[in-house]
């Protein structure tokens, strides 16, 4: 079924349960039926084939929600996860490294009438920075970076409509690399730094038009994510053999299928995030304007806790930083 007319059925379903619910229901708990009505989201996932897309799909189609979910191959996905589609969602093609993602995702929100967009299409490269070929880090880069920008920028057109009928929702995904001491993680961590400062400008410039920015700095959670890791093509030097790179590349091989994190709950807490429910009743106001960073498992807190050391460092430079205004 195309997307616009499963998404005009649901449209129908809901005029007629309004309609229903006015006929039976008594006026003291109308209000309360009709929140869990018109609260209902239109989701656009990308990487939604395995990992967190994957369960941010399944708990947004739990709560009711309409999902497409973005995927390279949606015909082999709708094998591998045919719960997708039996909860309701909507398997849609596309690939965040193509140069018309934009275009797709344009023609998605459209026809889907999407207003949360969720990006989580990535991958990671493990190794130094030295042994990564400047294609494979142009490759990272391309997927976790371009891809989101991509997908923002096809998005905000329709987002930007939907200002006057509650505005719309950016979930990015960024990482505790970002933030703790992890060797071996350049690509990746330079990737993801900049969805961080992307999503930090973004708040900015699209909080006006109603549309919320939501960063998740995404521990280490029990996915395929660790298992599908890229090493760089030239293996490792023998300068970092036994060193901070190979010991990290090492544990983190050794901590596949092990992870702390429990992606199902993840994906549960990122749509309570979009909804303003649950643990996240009291960010539903947060993100308009100013970016709302979100930590997601307890390694992810304390990486970002750990910048506080951090800020008591930034005291000691303060006349150092001070001295290179002009003086007057």
């Amino acid at each position: 079924m195309p997307l616009q007319v499963h998404v005009s059925l649901q449209q129908h379903r809901t005029r007629i349960v309004s309609f229903l619910l006015t006929q039976v229901v008594s006026p003291s708990v109308l209000p309360l039926f009709f929140v869990c009505i018109m609260s209902r989201h239109s989701f656009l996932i990308t990487g939604a084939s395995s990992g967190l897309g994957l369960e941010i799909a399944l708990e947004a189609l739990k709560q009711g929600h309409v999902v497409a979910a973005g995927a390279r191959n949606p015909s082999e996905a709708a094998k591998q996860h045919p719960e997708v589609q039996q909860l309701g969602g909507k398997w849609v093609e596309l690939d965040v490294t193509r140069a018309d993602t934009k275009e797709s995702v344009a023609r998605i929100v459209k026809d889907a009438g999407v207003d949360v967009l969720i990006n989580c299409a990535g991958y990671g490269i493990l190794g130094s920075l030295e042994n990564t070929d400047e294609d494979e880090f142009i490759a990272q880069v391309n997927t976790n970076t371009f891809g989101t920008m991509r997908t923002i920028k096809g998005a905000l057109p329709h987002f930007r409509s939907l200002a006057e009928s509650g505005g719309a929702t950016i979930v990015n995904i960024g990482s505790l690399v970002t933030f703790g001491h992890f060797p071996a993680c350049s690509a990746y961590g330079a990737s993801k730094g900049a969805v961080e400062g992307l999503s930090e400008t973004l708040a900015l410039e699209v909080g006006p038009a109603k549309v919320r920015v939501v960063l998740i700095d995404l521990g280490i959670f029990r996915t395929r994510f660790l298992h599908a890791a890229v090493k760089p093509k030239s293996g490792l030097h023998e300068a970092y053999v036994g060193g901070s790179v190979d010991n990290t590349v090492s544990f983190l091989d050794g901590v596949a299928g092990k992870q702390p994190g429990d992606p199902a709950l993840a994906g549960k807490r990122i749509v309570e995030i979009v909804d303003g429910t649950g643990l996240a009743k009291d960010l539903a106001t947060q993100g308009y304007g100013k970016l709302l960073r979100v930590p997601l498992g307890s390694d992810a807190f304390e990486a970002l806790k750990g910048k506080e050391a951090s800020l008591a460092e930034l005291h000691a430079l303060e006349t150092l930083a001070r001295s290179t205004d002009f003086a007057n």
